[in-house]
């Protein structure tokens, strides 16, 4: 998976889980004393679509760095993960975006016999 679409499905989701649990807060608030309303339901799983996307994409962003041998980004990445559950991993993503090492693309060439 390449840097740009791994950084931009991240950044994306990450957007969409913000304003999902926006949504949940909202809903939640003007549904006070009734039951759970079925948009905060519906609010809920796309937050959690999202997170599962996330998840996905920082994986596929550690493989990379891992056949890339940036090991140094690689324990950035996933050490901010970790100890922070998740919750900043949009710090280490945007930074990976800006200014992480640029896919290789490696070349083969089959030599020619005469």
């Amino acid at each position: 998976m390449s840097k740009r679409i791994t950084t931009r499905w991240f950044i994306g989701a990450w957007i969409v889980a913000v304003l999902a649990g926006i949504v949940m807060g909202v809903i939640a608030r003007k549904a006070q004393g009734s039951g759970p309303p079925p948009g905060l339901m519906v609010a809920y799983l796309v937050a959690v679509a999202a997170g599962l996307v996330m998840l996905v994409m920082w994986i596929g962003a550690l493989i990379k760095l891992g056949q890339q041998h940036a090991w140094g980004w690689f324990a950035f990445m996933l050490l901010v993960y970790v100890l922070t559950l998740g919750v900043l991993g949009i710090i280490p993503m945007l930074a990976y975006a800006l200014a992480g090492p640029e896919d290789r693309v490696e070349v083969v060439t089959r030599p020619t016999t005469t």
